[in-house]
C-alpha cells in the first residue's frame, strides 16, 4: 500500500498506455492527472511477435528482446516526463498496472505458432515494460489483477468529471488500479 504521495495507475496495450495519477484517500481519492503515453519505439514494430512470424528463430529472439528494452525505456522515459511536467507534485508513492491473467508458452517460437498467442504475448510484454520502468525510475511497481480492481462506480463518476473527456474503460480501469495504493 502506497504511503502519501500520489498513486499512478496504468492500463498497458499494445504500443501504448493509459496513465491516470491520484492522491488523497481511497475514499476520497483526488484527481491529479491522466495521460497516454507511447511504449513502443520508433524504430521496432507495435506488434513485435507478429513482425516476427516470418523471422528464423533466432531474428525473432533478438528482435522481441530489443522491443522488450526499447518498451521499457520509452515507458520510463514517458513516465519520468509525465512526472516532469508537473512541477508541484507530490512525490509518487508507487505505480499500478493493470493486468490480465493469461498463459501463454515460455518460448517465442511456441507463442509464434499461434495468432492468440502473440496478440496476448504483445500484452505481457507492454505490461511487464511499464513495472519494469516504474522499478526503474525507483517507484515501488505492482500488478494489479484486473479482476480484483475495486468497483468504485460512484468514485469513478466523480473522478471523470474531475478529469473531463474521455473517460473510457481503459481511463477508469487506471484509475481502479491507481486506488488500489490508496489508504
Amino acid at each position: 500500500m502506497a504511503g502519501r504521495g500520489v498513486a499512478v495507475g496504468v492500463v498497458a496495450r499494445t504500443g501504448r498506455a493509459v496513465v491516470v495519477m491520484l492522491r488523497g484517500s481511497r475514499d476520497v481519492p483526488g484527481f491529479v492527472a491522466r495521460r497516454e503515453i507511447e511504449l513502443a519505439g520508433p524504430s521496432l514494430p507495435v506488434q513485435p511477435f507478429h513482425a516476427a512470424a516470418g523471422l528464423d528463430p533466432a531474428a525473432a529472439r533478438m528482435l522481441i528482446s530489443r522491443t522488450e528494452r526499447c518498451a521499457a525505456e520509452t515507458a520510463a522515459a514517458e513516465l519520468r516526463a509525465l512526472v516532469a511536467s508537473l512541477p508541484t507534485l507530490p512525490p509518487v508513492s508507487g505505480v499500478a498496472v493493470a493486468v490480465k491473467a493469461v498463459a501463454i508458452p515460455d518460448s517465442v517460437e511456441e507463442v509464434l505458432r499461434s495468432h492468440a498467442w502473440m496478440h496476448a504475448a504483445e500484452g505481457v510484454l507492454y505490461r511487464e515494460a511499464v513495472l519494469a520502468a516504474a522499478q526503474e525510475c525507483g517507484w515501488t511497481a505492482h500488478a494489479v489483477d484486473l479482476s480484483a480492481l475495486p468497483a468504485a462506480d460512484q468514485i469513478l463518476v466523480t473522478l471523470g468529471r474531475g478529469a473531463g473527456p474521455p473517460w473510457r474503460r481503459a481511463e477508469k480501469d487506471a484509475a481502479r488500479a491507481a486506488l488500489t495504493l490508496l489508504r
